[in-house]
Parts: structure tokens; C-alpha cells; sequence
């Protein structure tokens, strides 16, 4: 069965039906509701049949629902009947969860957004745990979403931002420990080099993710309460 995943950023909505596929966008922004957002999707899908959406939401969530409006966009979405308004089977996670899940494999990883606004995700040993990154401080004056967003970078440059950057993936690594931690998001290219240890990932890790919240995935991402579960199907068995 075919997926959409639809992104929804600070600054686009993406849109996706295969990995490797075309990427539809449009504008967001803080004015966006989520009727409007349901509305552009169905335009930006002509041609596409797909039997079921999965959305990569940028906030909270709780039981794979939204928990709280998103900072963002406009106001509307915790309430709002997404399935409704597609027509289509809807699940709900994390966005920054969505990027994670499709770049994981076994122990322990860590993804980094940056963009509009900063995202993070831990999983560890199959759990996947949102973590909200961009109200901690990074300084004594500044927050990570204040340093590393759109709004940090337009302050302080490209340079005095990578090397914020820089900074900032070293103090995560030092604090969960990860195998592996992953960059994505607008302003991921601007890193370079990558640190070592680090790999920036593109939209097509996201579609992984974003199959991987249906019975039919590789792994199949479980909504407990505030965390996603992994569980892995059993290995095939040998025929005769």
C-alpha cells in the first residue's frame, strides 16, 4: 500500500509518495491552520495515488496525536479531523521522530534538525523518544533554537552559526552517547565538513520513516503514550 508523507515545517509543507520520488512543497508559516494545510495537500497530489498518510507533526505529541499547538504555524490542530479532511487512513508522529525512525537500525541514535526551528529525537534500543532541544539553553543567553534556527543564523552569519553548530553536535554526542547521530533539516548543508561520527541526511530517510509507522514496515513504530516502540517482524522462515 502506497504512503504520502507530509512533512509540516516552519517555512514548507513537503509532500512524498516514494523514497526515492518527487518532492511537492508549499509555503507554511505562522498563519497556516491545519484546514488550509489539508486543503494545498489534495491540490499538490494530482497525479499521485496513495491509500494512506503518515505526518511528521512539529511539536508534541501524545498516543500519536498532537498535545500541543505547534509554535510555528497557526492554532487549530490538536482537534482537527485530519482523516476527514484527506479521506485517507492518518498517523501522527513527532517530525524530527519521523527523521530518526528512518535512519535507525539497532542501538542507539540521535537525530538533529535544524531549520526554521531545531528538532531532536533519541532512539535507544528501540524506543523512540522526541526530545525538545530548542528551550534548553546553549549559552547563558541564548537558547538551542535561538542560536541554531533560521532567525540564529540571519543574526550571527554562516561562519559564527557552523561553528555553533560544530559546538552544539559535540555537547549532544558528550550527553546521550549515540552510535550514530544524524543531521538533517534546511540548513544541515551548511555543515561542512560534517563532524566525525556524523552523517547529514535528505527528505528520503523521512519517507522511511514515515512507512515505517504501518504494520507493513521493516520495523513498525508502535504509539505508546509520549515514545514510539519498535517491533521488528519475525525473521521468514525457511521453505522447503
Amino acid at each position: 500500500m502506497s504512503v504520502l508523507m507530509i512533512d509540516i515545517g516552519g517555512s514548507h509543507v513537503k509532500l512524498m509518495n516514494a523514497a526515492d520520488g518527487e518532492v511537492r512543497k508549499f509555503r507554511s508559516g505562522p498563519r497556516l491552520k491545519p484546514g488550509q494545510m489539508a486543503r494545498r495537500v489534495l491540490r499538490h497530489m494530482d497525479g499521485w495515488t496513495v491509500e494512506r498518510v503518515s505526518i511528521g507533526f512539529p511539536g508534541l505529541t501524545r498516543h500519536a496525536r498532537p498535545s500541543r499547538e505547534p509554535l510555528n504555524l497557526g492554532r487549530g490542530w490538536l482537534d482537527f479531523d485530519y482523516e476527514g479532511a484527506l479521506g485517507l487512513p492518518v498517523r501522527f508522529i513527532n517530525d524530527a521522530a519521523m527523521q530518526a525512525l528512518g535512519n535507525y537500525e539497532r542501538g542507539r541514535l540521535f537525530f538533529l534538525g535544524l531549520g526554521t526551528s531545531t528538532g531532536a529525537c533519541l532512539i535507544a534500543d528501540d524506543v523512540v523518544a522526541p526530545v525538545e532541544i530548542g528551550m534548553l539553553r546553549f549559552s547563558r543567553n541564548e537558547t538551542f533554537c535561538e542560536r541554531l534556527s533560521d532567525a540564529g543564523l540571519e543574526r550571527i552569519g554562516r561562519k559564527r552559526w557552523v561553528a555553533a553548530a560544530h559546538d552544539a553536535i559535540a555537547l549532544l554526542e558528550d550527553v546521550f552517547r549515540p552510535d550514530l547521530l544524524v543531521v538533517g533539516g534546511g540548513n544541515a548543508k551548511l555543515i561542512r565538513p560534517m563532524p566525525p561520527g556524523c552523517r547529514m541526511v535528505d527528505n528520503s530517510s523521512a519517507y522511511r520513516g514515515a512507512t515505517r509507522l504501518w504494520d507493513d514496515g521493516d520495523l513498525v513504530a508502535m504509539p505508546m503514550e509520549t515514545t514510539w516502540r519498535l517491533v521488528r517482524p519475525p525473521p521468514a522462515q525457511a521453505t522447503a
